[in-house]
């Protein structure tokens, strides 16, 4: 019981609570529609603060990184200024309980700039729209990370009609160089 509130008092120090609070508020309201669950959400985010805590000595060889997880599976995207960091960071996150898979979405700094990040930031934009315009697909299920133009899909489709719909609309994006696949079907 103590540990919640430990992990909130940063946010009160800060005056931040309130923004806090909405968007718990939001992410509690979307989470209770998803395949996963508020409690499988709520998992992934306490295995967020684990990772984040690990790689914590690491966060300075970064320009950024990012984490999507989705059941366990933790897909790390950024920028690290070296192979041996990247390295290291992969190495951290596979060893942090409860991980059940690490996706490397990792590029070493020098490969990408701004315009690569809009563009990524674009063609997930896009999927996301057209996911939730299509009737026949249950957009709330789906996670999607662009980076590098490579799309990365999480999520449970209802039939394999949708799931392949979903991987379909990935694929016509304009630019992307790839679809990783992380769909699983409803059991």
């Amino acid at each position: 019981m103590l540990n919640k509130y430990i992990l909130c008092l940063p946010l009160v120090l800060t005056a931040c609570a309130g923004p806090a609070i909405v968007g718990g508020i939001s992410t509690v309201g979307f989470s209770a529609v998803e395949d996963r669950g508020l409690g499988g959400v709520a998992s992934d985010q306490v295995l967020r603060v684990k990772i984040n805590y690990q790689l914590h000595d690491q966060l300075y060889q970064f320009d950024s990184y990012e984490l999507t997880i989705y059941k366990g599976r933790v897909l790390v995207t950024g920028i690290a200024n070296d192979e041996a960091t990247k390295a290291s960071a992969l190495g951290i996150v596979r060893r942090v309980e409860g991980v059940t898979e690490v996706i490397d979405g990792i590029n070493v700094k020098g490969q990408d700039g701004f315009s690569e990040y809009a563009r990524d930031g674009w063609m997930t934009t896009k999927l996301k729209a057209t996911l939730y315009a299509d009737e026949d697909v249950y957009a709330p299920n789906y996670v999607i990370r662009t980076f590098d133009k490579v799309i990365y899909i999480f999520g449970t489709a209802q039939t394999p009609a949708e799931r392949d719909a979903v991987i379909e609309y990935a694929s016509e994006i304009t630019g992307v160089r790839r679809v990783v696949n992380y769909i699983q079907l409803v059991k």
